[in-house]
């Protein structure tokens, strides 16, 4: 098995770097061993609930169903490079990057701007929001109404932090989105605002604009970041949403994470489904190899357990970034949870 990435590790990635307890899942589905080694890896914060800030300044305070973790990606991503280094199956090949993709008779070539080429049966596309695998393969194109825009940037001296708690904060001048702040230990956060895309383009907003107008204008914010110091610069990444049924395999390739569009429309965490799905098509390679078959007809199984899995909850998340549209229902559900815990219980597992 052979593994590319343009990048060479250790490398950072835009995000909000939070990593929800399906993460936590699926390495233990891939092996036990993996979770024990997770809980040894020290650069990471443990995630167990959130805050919401409602637009009317009501907040609400919920455990997470699976305690998470939040780490930068430059650690978590260098963590997870280093485990598949201590597989002997795999080969990799870092600063390959893949600018072109053909078949070839019973195979799939692909060729790195620095001229070398690999031929393979079967491609596990893991190539993010920009797959090339994912345009060429299925004709993808990008819809803003199906796309969410985030910045994001990192801040030391934050007042008021909580341990364990991530927030989440709702700015009447800025719906549908969110305002978020998550600790990376008792010092740093990764500080960010995301919005529709759609939005964005209908409203012409700057996000990076917006993202310093809530610290500064909000009375409360602006409070707690009166001493806070950002460390490097804001920088932007785009997000596609799950929740519609797209192709996302075909004849000898499979898309996975970002590139199969399965970013969560409520929250935007994406790492866990990544993860998960590609632990799904690893069960698809071990079938296909087996049966000796790669043709679209039979990569369909492959979908079919990628939809069994996330569609009906991307679906659901959908439905329910539609509330954040209006600040009078998001307050009111808030109220309700401050009052109901039966309804705090089931707000828990919906982030």
């Amino acid at each position: 098995m052979l593994l590319l990435d343009k990048h060479t590790f250790p490398r950072d990635k835009i995000c909000g770097d939070a990593i929800g307890g399906r993460v936590r899942n699926v390495l233990n589905q891939i092996d036990p061993a993996l979770l024990n080694q997770l809980d040894q890896f020290t650069k990471k914060t443990a995630s167990t609930g959130w805050k919401l800030i409602s637009p009317g300044g009501n907040e609400i305070q919920v455990d997470f169903t699976v305690a998470g973790h939040v780490s930068r990606r430059m650690d978590f991503d260098n963590w997870l490079m280093e485990r598949v280094k201590e597989r002997n199956s795999i080969s990799i090949e870092e600063g390959a990057d893949i600018h072109s993709i053909e078949y070839g008779k019973n195979s799939v070539i692909l060729r790195s701007k620095d001229g070398r080429i690999f031929e393979t049966k079967l491609i596990v596309a893991c190539d993010g929001a920009h797959s090339i695998v994912a345009k060429k393969f299925t004709g993808f194109v990008p819809s803003w109404k199906n796309y969410s825009g985030a910045v994001r940037a990192y801040y030391e001296g934050i007042s008021g932090m909580q341990e364990g708690i991530i927030e989440i904060h709702l700015d009447n001048r800025f719906m549908p989105g969110y305002f978020w702040i998550f600790p990376l230990n008792q010092h740093e956060a990764n500080v960010g605002f995301g919005m529709l895309s759609s939005d964005v383009r209908k409203k012409k907003i700057d996000l990076k604009i917006a993202l310093d107008e809530i610290i500064t204008q909000s009375p409360t914010l602006s409070r707690r970041f009166l001493n806070a110091k950002r460390s490097g610069e804001i920088r932007g990444f785009g997000l596609p949403l799950g929740g519609r049924n797209l192709p996302v395999s075909g004849e000898r390739f499979m898309l996975c994470g970002d590139a199969a569009s399965l970013i969560d429309p409520l929250n935007g965490e994406g790492i866990g489904n990544a993860m998960w799905s590609g632990w799904l098509a690893a069960k698809q390679v071990q079938t296909c190899f087996e049966e000796n078959r790669f043709d679209q007809s039979f990569m369909k199984q492959y979908d079919a357990m990628l939809n069994k899995k996330f569609l009906p909850e991307l679906r659901k998340k959908r439905m329910l970034q539609r509330l954040f549209k209006h600040p009078k229902t998001i307050d009111l559900i808030v109220k309700l949870g401050t009052q109901s815990p039966g309804f705090r219980r089931w707000m828990s597992g919906q982030l």
